[in-house]
């Protein structure tokens, strides 16, 4: 069980805690937005967290592009992503990948690859943006619940 508080400090810089109830852990995350999405470009993001679902320990540090090839007025698209991360745990190279696929303007099924196993999440969001709720597979055999509140 994680719980995460993050703090958008600007508009492309964000920064968090994470807490891992299961070894009593509290480390730092963060995300900056290097380079928007454009119609010509991917966005690009760099970033640092805990490790993979499953590492008992260790950060990952990454750098993600992600690019919207499709979205429709009624809220269906696809945005793939692919990242080259370092893992504490591994003490290597991973290269992750998935893509968030909008099932309409409330549901978002985001199928990964972590660099080494598969994962799936399927994420309802309340129509005034600032709730989620997230069914988590993790390893597509694992079953978990993730709840969000942006404030």
């Amino acid at each position: 069980m994680r719980t995460t508080l993050d703090y958008r400090v600007t508009p492309r810089l964000q920064l968090g805690l994470e807490y891992n109830a299961a070894i009593g852990e509290l480390d730092l995350r963060g995300n900056w937005f290097l380079q928007t999405e454009t119609d010509a470009r991917p966005g690009l993001i760099a970033g640092f967290s805990s490790d993979r679902i499953g590492t008992p320990y260790g950060k990952m540090y990454f750098v993600t592009a992600t690019k919207v090839l499709a979205m429709n007025e009624q809220g269906f698209g696809v945005a793939p992503y692919a990242s080259l991360a370092y893992s504490e745990f591994d003490r290597g190279l991973t290269v992750p990948f998935g893509a968030s696929i909008a099932l309409g303007p409330q549901w978002t099924l985001i199928p990964m690859y972590d660099g080494h196993r598969a994962h799936t999440t399927l994420t309802w969001s309340a129509p005034d943006g600032k709730t989620s709720v997230t069914a988590i597979a993790a390893f597509n055999k694992r079953f978990g619940l993730s709840l969000g509140r942006n404030f």
